[in-house]
């Protein structure tokens, strides 16, 4: 794998951190996916913290995320990234390179386009979305019209001008068209996310979870909408609480202890002891397992969880519940799911899901994780 398919994470941060409640007795394993969510993980200050994914470049650019924290002043990083103005990030670059793996130097090395551009923009999803906004929006709606939407105050402004100006006859057929399920296997995401997707009418879907979002979902804040539609975030306060400068000095100090893993999760988790971790942050990987190999994760999740651990994880297209034959290890926690699912600014999920291992056999008992030495 050498494609770099997210930048950013597409979860919201804060339905993360509400569902986990990380607290400084905490072990986490996180889905590194872009690393943003890691690092508000990181920022409730737990005892360890490991980014796992499978693929590498997934990896190197968490890891470019951290150099780029540990060497640069706040103003720069936030360049760097892509989320405001750089007059030379190739140059910022050369004062970060110095300490990479080799392995993310060497990548690194070779992209000289996506640094230029920022980071946070380099993804196949990002650049999808670029597509979209660039040749099918300005098809759709004005400026004008964009900026209307996103300045809404209340739900009943965002129905009244979806249904009165936004939902018109070209949203609806373009819309459908540019997220169909083989535009967005091809050019959004890859064909092999598909692989045990049964919905048929991909587009549909996506366009009623989209008016949801629009409708349901308030829009003043959501800076994933707002990134969909205009390609930047104007307030971070309201993005990843990563991206504050009020967090930056605790993350400068602090995320070097973030341990980087690239490994498949379930070859990973049999590595792990019995009760070693207590807060797992899954983003939305069993949407990329088949049966079988999703109630074998299960099984090593509960294996290496503490009891009551908490677990969460999104799903895009493939609903997951709990197999009868593990109820009495996992209980999904449906009350706290569906009160952080109505302000999920994550709208085009399909579910949000927090479950929690319960009734643990008694094991031999160990440890915390010791702090991971520092990149």
């Amino acid at each position: 794998m050498n494609t770099i398919h997210y930048s950013q994470c597409w979860e919201d941060p804060q339905t993360l951190t509400d569902a986990l409640n990380i607290n400084p007795a905490d072990n986490v394993l996180s889905i590194a996916s872009a690393g943003d969510n890691t690092f508000a993980l990181l920022l409730k200050n737990p005892v360890s913290i490991t980014a796992i994914d499978i693929n590498p470049v997934q990896i190197d650019l968490m890891e470019l995320k951290i150099r780029a924290i540990q060497y640069l002043n706040y103003e720069d990083f936030i360049s760097f990234l892509g989320y405001r103005k750089c007059n030379d990030r190739k140059k910022l670059y050369s004062y970060i390179k110095r300490d990479l793996s080799d392995r993310a130097r060497e990548y690194w090395d070779t992209q000289s386009r996506k640094i230029s551009r920022g980071i946070a923009h380099c993804g196949k999803f990002e650049s999808y979305f670029k597509l979209f906004r660039n040749f099918v929006l300005p098809f759709i709606h004005s400026r004008e019209n964009i900026q209307q939407l996103l300045s809404s105050q209340c739900f009943k402004q965002q129905e009244v001008f979806y249904n009165g100006v936004w939902n018109n006859i070209r949203w609806r057929v373009l819309f459908r068209i540019f997220f169909c399920k083989f535009i967005l296997g091809h050019i959004g995401r890859d064909p092999s996310f598909f692989n045990y997707v049964s919905l048929q009418k991909i587009a549909e879907e996506l366009f009623e979870r989209s008016r949801k979002g629009i409708t349901e979902v308030p829009v003043k804040n959501n800076f994933l909408l707002e990134y969909i539609l205009t390609g930047k975030i104007m307030s971070l306060r309201n993005a990843h609480p990563y991206l504050l400068p009020e967090n930056f000095e605790y993350l400068k100090e602090n995320v070097g202890d973030i341990q980087l893993v690239t490994a498949n999760l379930i070859d990973y988790l049999r590595t792990l002891d019995h009760n070693s971790i207590s807060k797992f942050n899954l983003s939305d990987v069993f949407e990329y397992m088949s049966r079988s190999e999703f109630e074998i994760t299960l099984n090593e999740l509960i294996r290496c969880g503490t009891n009551n651990s908490s677990l969460v994880f999104w799903t895009l297209f493939v609903p997951r519940k709990v197999p009868n034959k593990l109820l009495k290890k996992l209980k999904s926690s449906n009350l706290l799911a569906n009160k952080l699912r109505k302000n999920d600014r994550g709208f085009f999920y399909g579910s949000f899901n927090v479950w929690r291992i319960i009734a643990k056999q008694k094991t031999q008992s160990y440890p915390p994780l010791e702090k991971i030495e520092k990149l």
